[in-house]
């Protein structure tokens, strides 16, 4: 009986000088709940993700082929497609005259045509307004309901309700005009009201403006009133 005691106390001896050996961080050995749970996670999260990367890369050939032949997002790259209908909002087109006088067309809204019979191809303008300088620095400016403006000649066609403001307070209203951009001409054929500093004039058949307003003619029957200060001589 001694002799197993003995025994006993020198293992518990021993046990203890070799806990004394060891570092004191593998003594007591915790492990965190939230670090456990972490790896828990990961050991599920990580083999299906791998699964999905497999499944998409045996899936990909048949996913081109439904693009193709079936939905798919895009535009068509037909010209004939891009250019149909182009609209764009507050456009500002512009350019200048044989003379090297800059001139400025804007209008609310354009809309790209195709040729057809009577034009060739062509902006339809909503609200169009153009503003041409002078040499001396003066202006004209021409509004109207709706335009057709063909850039590559600088022609500018005006229809419903037609005005011509120049800068020395010259006005003329009128149901149509067409404008030659680059020449700085313009006629219409549809009755005429004009007004200026000497009176006013109305017109039946139209008018014809040449060199930007240095001359213009009113056509058919016209009637011309002058204003007493004009004849007087007063502005």
């Amino acid at each position: 009986m001694g002799e197993d005691r003995k025994a006993e106390v020198e293992r518990a001896a021993r046990n203890a000088r070799m806990n004394d050996r060891l570092p004191s961080g593998r003594r007591n050995v915790r492990i965190n709940p939230f670090r456990r749970s972490i790896v828990t996670m990961l050991k599920l999260i990580l083999p299906l993700i791998a699964a999905a990367l497999m499944a998409l890369v045996v899936l990909w050939p048949q996913i081109e082929q439904v693009q193709e032949s079936g939905f798919r997002l895009g535009f068509s790259a037909t010209p004939d497609d891009l250019m149909e209908n182009v609209a764009m909002s507050n456009p500002r087109f512009f350019g200048v005259d044989s003379n090297r006088q800059p001139f400025t067309v804007t209008a609310m809204e354009a809309v790209e045509e195709p040729e057809n019979d009577e034009r060739p191809a062509h902006m339809h303008l909503d609200t169009p307004q153009a503003d041409i300088t002078l040499e001396d620095g003066t202006w004209i400016a021409l509004t109207a309901d709706e335009g057709f403006y063909t850039e590559t000649d600088g022609l500018l066609d005006l229809v419903g309700t037609v005005n011509l403001y120049h800068d020395q307070g010259f006005e003329i209203h009128t149901q149509q005009a067409e404008i030659e951009m680059d020449l700085g001409n313009a006629k219409g054929h549809e009755p005429v009201d004009g007004q200026g500093p000497f009176g006013t004039i109305k017109s039946d058949t139209g008018f014809e403006l040449e060199d930007k307003g240095a001359v213009i003619r009113f056509l058919g029957n016209a009637r011309l009133v002058i204003f007493d200060s004009a004849l007087k001589g007063k502005s």
